[in-house]
Protein backbone atom coordinates (compact mmCIF):
# COMPACT_ATOMS: atom_id res chain seq x y z
CA UNK A 1 0.00 0.00 0.00
CA UNK A 2 1.13 3.33 -0.45
CA UNK A 3 2.13 6.01 2.70
CA UNK A 4 2.77 9.32 2.95
CA UNK A 5 6.14 10.36 4.80
CA UNK A 6 5.34 12.99 7.51
CA UNK A 7 8.31 13.78 9.30
CA UNK A 8 6.32 15.66 12.49
CA UNK A 9 5.59 12.42 13.15
CA UNK A 10 7.74 9.70 14.68
CA UNK A 11 6.53 6.61 14.06
CA UNK A 12 4.38 4.16 11.76
CA UNK A 13 0.99 5.05 11.75
CA UNK A 14 -1.85 3.06 10.47
CA UNK A 15 -5.93 3.47 10.26
CA UNK A 16 -7.97 1.25 11.73
CA UNK A 17 -9.17 -0.68 8.92
CA UNK A 18 -5.90 -1.25 7.38
CA UNK A 19 -4.74 -3.03 10.49
CA UNK A 20 -7.23 -4.94 10.46
CA UNK A 21 -6.87 -5.94 7.00
CA UNK A 22 -3.15 -6.94 7.57
CA UNK A 23 -4.13 -8.97 10.58
CA UNK A 24 -1.89 -6.87 12.66
CA UNK A 25 -2.46 -7.55 16.95
CA UNK A 26 -2.75 -5.53 19.68
CA UNK A 27 0.31 -4.90 20.95
CA UNK A 28 -0.60 -2.44 24.51
CA UNK A 29 -1.38 1.42 24.08
CA UNK A 30 0.89 4.55 23.75
CA UNK A 31 0.58 8.22 24.20
CA UNK A 32 0.45 10.55 21.32
CA UNK A 33 0.49 14.02 20.94
CA UNK A 34 -2.05 15.22 18.58
CA UNK A 35 -1.85 18.36 16.28
CA UNK A 36 -3.36 20.38 19.25
CA UNK A 37 -0.65 19.19 21.38
CA UNK A 38 -2.82 17.10 23.54
CA UNK A 39 -1.88 13.77 24.65
CA UNK A 40 -4.07 10.96 23.47
CA UNK A 41 -3.37 7.28 24.21
CA UNK A 42 -3.81 5.05 21.35
CA UNK A 43 -3.09 1.31 20.26
CA UNK A 44 -0.50 0.02 19.07
CA UNK A 45 -0.41 -3.22 16.61
CA UNK A 46 1.91 -5.11 14.82
CA UNK A 47 4.46 -6.15 14.28
CA UNK A 48 4.27 -5.52 10.42
CA UNK A 49 7.05 -5.24 7.92
CA UNK A 50 7.27 -1.84 6.19
CA UNK A 51 9.34 -2.16 2.81
CA UNK A 52 10.56 1.10 1.21
CA UNK A 53 12.33 0.36 -2.34
CA UNK A 54 14.95 -2.40 -1.61
CA UNK A 55 14.73 -1.41 1.93
CA UNK A 56 12.51 -3.15 4.94
CA UNK A 57 12.23 -3.55 9.00
CA UNK A 58 9.35 -4.63 11.15
CA UNK A 59 7.72 -2.40 13.57
CA UNK A 60 5.02 -1.67 15.02
CA UNK A 61 2.07 0.98 14.70
CA UNK A 62 0.10 3.74 16.09
CA UNK A 63 -3.64 2.84 15.42
CA UNK A 64 -5.48 6.15 13.98
CA UNK A 65 -9.16 5.97 13.71
CA UNK A 66 -10.60 5.11 10.15
CA UNK A 67 -10.38 6.83 7.61
CA UNK A 68 -7.30 8.15 7.12
CA UNK A 69 -3.96 8.21 5.29
CA UNK A 70 -0.94 5.71 6.59
CA UNK A 71 1.52 8.22 7.64
CA UNK A 72 5.57 7.16 7.72
CA UNK A 73 7.26 9.09 10.43
CA UNK A 74 11.26 10.00 11.35
CA UNK A 75 11.81 6.50 13.17
CA UNK A 76 11.13 4.56 10.06
CA UNK A 77 13.22 6.88 7.83
CA UNK A 78 15.98 6.54 10.07
CA UNK A 79 15.88 3.04 10.61
CA UNK A 80 16.02 2.24 6.39
CA UNK A 81 18.26 5.24 6.59
CA UNK A 82 16.46 7.37 3.82
CA UNK A 83 16.65 11.16 3.33
CA UNK A 84 13.30 12.47 3.16
CA UNK A 85 13.34 15.68 0.35
CA UNK A 86 9.67 17.36 0.88
CA UNK A 87 10.47 20.06 -1.83
CA UNK A 88 11.00 17.62 -4.49
CA UNK A 89 8.99 14.56 -2.64
CA UNK A 90 11.88 12.25 -2.75
CA UNK A 91 13.02 9.71 -0.48
CA UNK A 92 16.92 9.41 -0.95
CA UNK A 93 19.06 6.35 0.82
CA UNK A 94 21.82 7.85 2.51
CA UNK A 95 23.98 4.55 1.19
CA UNK A 96 23.03 2.55 -2.04
CA UNK A 97 23.34 -0.64 -0.45
CA UNK A 98 20.91 -1.11 2.06
CA UNK A 99 20.77 0.75 6.08
CA UNK A 100 23.77 1.77 7.88
CA UNK A 101 22.75 1.62 11.07
CA UNK A 102 25.30 3.54 14.07
CA UNK A 103 25.17 1.24 17.16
Amino acid sequence: MDGIVDTRVATLRLPQNVVERLGLRRQGTAFVMDADKRLEERPLAGPGTVRIGNREMLTECVVEASPSEPLIGLVVLGMLNLIADSAKGTLTPRHPDGPVLRC
